[in-house]
């Protein structure tokens, strides 16, 4: 190794590093050392990480490379994957797969040799999935093409966290999978509960985009997030304000609240289930009626002003079993082909000589208002023991939250003389 090898001299890596390179020397051996001369292992001095760049052939690269790379890799867990689906449905792809074809040389995909799990495929992909399915299909055409990688080697888990998350924003990825990403840095315990009381599958990880069916890191953290802050609010009938995580960086909201979590407290386990049914229950049945049917309306309740004002309402309620009985049964008071959010009234409803004519209705927009508008709705149905939302409480809804948003605001400016 010493003679096909040149090391960093300062900082010198560690003896499990230069084995690691080793082995892989011996396995893999680059173009540039078959070829006769050196391979050259670099430091990334921002993240404290080793690497090498060379170049591989593509027989190698459809053999040995694992797209399915986890945070902790272990064959006896399941494994949730650091990089995002592929997608080969897109323009750009079918373009890369074009090119393959015809030989492009690829550069730059980013790998870590990790034998630790899934040994028969040691080189874990963190960047350049995309790039390396194009370069299997295309291997009955054009064969054993050369192409540039980076290889990692010894990682820690804030080391694989980092790398991944520059290389999938390097290639504009959407916020929810730097979400994703993040979330698997701070734990598991997000995710297992979210598996636990069925908003998501055993063994599914959250969505990297916005989905029909799977939350994002997004939904799930504001859901829970809005219960422990309806929880802590001093007075039921003061005026309450849901609100949205961040996406694509650090909530401090968000943190200071995971750091207080008993994931297995029975009331944030019960209000994770009937969120779920909700869902559930929403999806079905705008999904198999023949009108009124469309993606928006099935998507209802995870839309995250629904998300935010039922989770803060679901919260709230915690102090008084009838609210919080009447909040839970919305599904209960509907068959098909009504569906539980009624999304067809919640979208008709507006203030008149307020809401503009593009208003989309309640549920649709994200900001503070729309927020406060739907958990009136949540409040207002289940103060007053209405069995569903109607067109009629959703208007009702409406100016409730805006004289109380009015007063709220009043109370302040006086407050300040």
């Amino acid at each position: 190794m010493s003679e096909s090898l040149v090391l960093p001299s300062e900082p010198h890596p560690s003896t499990v590093v230069t084995k690691k390179v080793a082995e892989f020397l011996e396995k893999f051996p680059p173009h540039e050392v078959s070829s006769g001369g050196k391979a050259f292992l670099f430091l990334d001095e921002k993240s404290g990480a080793y690497y090498m760049s060379c170049h591989l052939d593509g027989k190698v690269l459809a053999g040995a490379c694992d797209s399915e790379a986890s945070l902790d890799g272990d064959e006896e867990d399941e494994i949730y994957k650091l990089n995002r689906e592929i997608t080969e449905d897109e323009a750009a792809y079918k373009v890369m797969e074009q090119d393959a074809t015809k030989g492009r040389s690829f550069e730059d995909m980013v790998l870590e040799y990790d034998t630790k799990y899934r040994a028969k495929k040691p080189l874990k992909v963190y960047g350049g999935q995309h790039r390396l399915r194009a370069i299997t299909k295309a291997l009955p055409a054009k064969g054993a093409i050369l192409h540039g990688v980076r290889i990692y080697f010894e990682l820690s888990r804030e080391q694989k966290v980092e790398i991944a998350t520059i290389n999938n924003t390097a290639i504009a990825v959407p916020n929810d999978l730097l979400d994703r990403m993040k979330e698997q840095l701070l734990g598991t315990e997000l995710r297992d509960w979210c598996q636990k009381v069925g908003l998501l599958e055993k063994s599914t990880d959250f969505s990297d985009r916005r989905s029909p069916d799977v939350p994002t890191v997004r939904a799930a953290r504001t859901l829970i997030l809005n219960f422990c802050l309806g929880k802590a609010a001093k007075d039921i009938a003061d005026f309450h304000q849901p609100i949205l995580c961040k996406s694509g960086g650090i909530d401090e909201e968000y943190m200071t609240i995971r750091s207080e979590i008993v994931w297995s407290e029975p009331a944030l386990e019960q209000m994770g289930k009937e969120f779920a049914r909700l869902h559930r229950l929403q999806r079905k049945t705008v999904s198999e009626r023949e009108e009124n049917d469309n993606a928006e309306f099935a998507r209802k309740a995870l839309s995250l002003s629904v998300v935010a004002s039922w989770g803060y309402a679901a919260g709230l309620f915690q102090r008084d079993p009838t609210l919080l009985k009447n909040l839970y049964s919305i599904p209960d008071n509907v068959s098909p082909p009504d569906d539980p959010l009624n999304a067809k009234a919640l979208s008709d409803a507006r203030l008149k000589g307020t809401d503009p004519d593009t208003y989309r209705g309640l549920g649709t927009r994200s900001s503070p208002k729309e927020l406060g508008r739907m958990h009136e709705v949540f409040w207002v149905l289940a103060s007053k023991g209405k069995p569903r939302i109607t067109k009629e409480l959703a208007n009702a809804a409406i100016q409730s939250y805006e004289a109380k948003k009015a007063s709220h605001d009043a109370t302040a400016v006086l407050g300040k003389l």
